[in-house]
């Protein structure tokens, strides 16, 4: 985990010429890939800075011998302000030594993390034009974005980069922001050794052979919208296969994967459940289309730090799960081909729009691979692992802490709970039938394809489709921490050929979290016959309902399909006897401030009389006429009258106790 920085940007007015580079048909795309797709619908998400990356070319050669490279980029920018006249990238670690525009040498400079290149001429508003930067990386640069190992270390020379969130300025010139996605792609040629072979985001172009210099150079084209957190390559000796997958709108799509020849009968065995992935998440009715022309994996298998990378087209896997398998691992990095590499967060203020979706698309597949009953327990302890982390520190899954960015409990786990509430709140619960919130999830991957979204554009897109207003669903959960902790008590009555029941949910949240939650939590009450499901709406931290039920409730299950975050604890009824529509004559109201009045035409000396609490604990003894409870917590209590030897109830009144 690394912490964000600020990229400097800086202008200045003047005119300039634009390049016809653009205009390549190699670098035009796949329809509704470029620039045009991305549409007016993700100005508001954009970051503004004063250029706009369109592309990025790198041509690399990588010895493999150390951890050194020499490498040409070509950056195509458009200016978004009325003069460039410095383009300023992110880089570190890197020598930068030389840049060139239409063959003419740029100056520059490199303060401290950056890379400041003077243009020749100012370039104007929506003009473009390509940038030639000559770099290289020293075998002694710092080990970060960039990773190499030789035997000793490995067993096979390896090289990779690994860059989220912010490690691309480590190995490549970049506006290293999520918010500028290069529109139309990126192109990774890399030299290697000739019994090298590489892999890279996209389709492999050509491969072409140097012999005098015992060289190969591997083109790989990926023409589809891209953050530099999500470029990668990797080079070693690798065996390849691929599956062909089919997918519903009759296109095939290849899904290739590299290992090492000694790791390739087991990666046969531990990627099998690919194709079934992909045509889950692909269905119509969820995710829709696969959005790119390729899936693959690759293993880290030097100083990857992860489970999984989800870098487009090419997720990068630790050894472990290439070795022993871990579906719902590769089901999670998969799903992020549309959440968090199709649709980016446009900063990390946003990232459990990736996390989340991605950790909830995978809890998803476990229940398709698995049944209903283990997709409940698989979330179930998502919820356990947030509920863990929720007791040594909280905070909101909106705006996380720098350094927390990928915390497991709030942001990946407490962001898939998020999305399976506003499921509910949305009315979408059919186990095999999805409804509104995937028709609203599909339209939202259709108005940010290609582009980056915020939490405030994934909400409005909820709202337009479930008719709701999610202002505070997304205030509470969203941007505010912790969770509910609820306390049931209720009791019962029969009512003709009827049962009354009255029920009361308590809320008292700790001080780690919101003071209140309104979500809508359902109770089942089990019934001598058909059992009912009734559903609370809390407007405070107390919430009272009367319920009529057909039959009698035996037992009551709180949130039986496990929709909420929660910790729930029923209390057993406190019972009334047979005429139970006696009451205890209260002097006053039945909300008490400070004082509790009790009438004398009720009391007597054979009488005791108590005041519970919501559990049924006495908390004090009562007599008659005036009572002093400003010591008490607010609440729920009973006032409950027991007399003769035994001290039998013979009535018992809820009161509430406010301040």
């Amino acid at each position: 985990m690394k912490t964000l920085a600020l990229l400097l940007i800086l202008t200045a007015a003047g005119l300039a010429q634009s390049d016809a580079w653009f205009d390549e048909p190699w670098l035009a795309g796949k329809p509704g890939a470029g620039a045009a797709s991305r549409g007016a619908a993700l100005v508001p998400a954009e970051s503004l800075h004063s250029y706009n990356v369109r592309h990025y070319r790198l041509d690399i050669n990588l010895p493999m011998t150390n951890k050194s490279y020499v490498a040409h980029e070509a950056l195509s920018i458009r200016s978004d302000v009325s003069a460039v006249l410095v383009c300023t990238l992110n880089f570190v670690s890197l020598v930068c030594d030389s840049a060139r525009r239409n063959g003419i040498p740029l100056a520059f400079t490199t303060p401290t993390g950056l890379l400041a290149v003077e243009l020749d001429n100012p370039l104007p508003l929506g003009d473009s034009t390509v940038l030639d930067i000559f770099f290289h990386r020293e075998s002694t640069a710092a080990e970060r974005g960039y990773f190499f190992a030789r035997p000793p270390t490995v067993s096979r020379a390896y090289c990779m980069t690994c860059t989220p969130p912010e490690d691309a300025r480590y190995w490549m010139p970049c506006y290293d922001e999520p918010s500028d996605k290069a529109e139309r792609g990126v192109e990774l040629n890399l030299t290697t050794p000739d019994t090298f072979q590489t892999c890279a985001n996209g389709l492999l172009d050509s491969v072409t052979a140097d012999t005098a210099n015992h060289t190969k150079t591997w083109f790989w084209r990926h023409p589809y919208s891209i953050a530099t957190y999500l470029i990668v390559f990797s080079a070693s000796r690798f065996a390849t296969w691929q599956h062909n997958i089919p997918l519903q709108n009759g296109d095939t799509l290849p899904s290739i994967y590299f290992t090492w020849p000694s790791d390739s009968a087991v990666s046969v065995t531990n990627f099998s459940r690919l194709p079934d992935m992909v045509t889950y998440f692909s269905d119509s009715v969820r995710f829709g289309d696969y959005p790119f022309d390729k899936y693959g994996m690759v293993p880290g298998y030097y100083g990857f730090p992860w489970g999984g990378m989800e870098n487009q087209t090419m997720t990068m896997i630790h050894t472990q799960w290439l070795r022993s398998g871990d579906p719902m691992g590769m089901a999670h990095e998969l799903s992020h081909m549309w959440w968090g590499d199709m649709v980016t967060c446009v900063d990390f203020a946003n990232v459990w729009l990736n996390e989340g979706f991605a950790t909830w698309a995978e809890c998803l597949y476990n229940g398709h691979l698995n049944g209903r009953s283990s997709f409940r327990s698989y979330i179930s302890g998502k919820a356990g692992t947030y509920i863990s982390q929720h007791r040594s520190r909280d905070f909101p899954i909106y705006n996380p802490p720098p350094a927390e960015i990928y915390n497991t409990g709030i942001i990946y786990c407490k962001g898939s709970w998020v999305l399976r509430m506003l499921q509910f709140v949305e009315g979408d619960t059919a186990w095999e039938n999805p409804g509104v919130f995937f028709q609203a999830l599909r339209a939202y991957g259709d108005s940010f394809k290609y582009g980056t979204a915020s939490t405030k554009d994934f909400q409005r897109i909820n709202e337009q489709f479930s008719g709701l207003d999610l202002d505070q669903f997304f205030n509470e959960w969203v941007y505010d921490r912790g969770y509910p902790k609820y306390t049931i008590t209720w009791n019962k009555q029969p009512l003709g050929d009827s049962w009354r029941v009255e029920a009361t949910l308590a809320q008292r949240n700790d001080t780690n979290s919101a003071r209140l939650f309104h979500m809508p939590y359902p109770v089942r009450f089990n019934c001598t016959g058909e059992s009912a499901l009734v559903v609370f709406h809390p407007q405070d931290t107390l919430a009272f309902d009367t319920f009529m039920l057909a039959a009698e409730p035996l037992s009551l299950t709180p949130d039986p399909d496990n929709w909420v975050l929660d910790s729930c604890h029923v209390t057993a009824g406190i019972e009334e006897m047979a005429n139970g529509d006696w009451r205890m004559a209260i002097d006053g109201p039945t909300v008490i401030r400070g004082v509790l009045n009790l009438q004398s035409a009720i009391y007597n000396l054979q009488s005791e009389i108590v005041l519970l609490n919501i559990s049924g604990r006495k908390v004090a003894d009562l007599r008659y006429g005036p009572n002093d409870v400003h010591s008490l917590a607010p609440g729920v209590y009973f006032v409950r009258q027991a007399s003769g030897v035994e001290r039998q109830a013979s009535g018992i009144t809820k009161v509430v106790i406010a301040r």
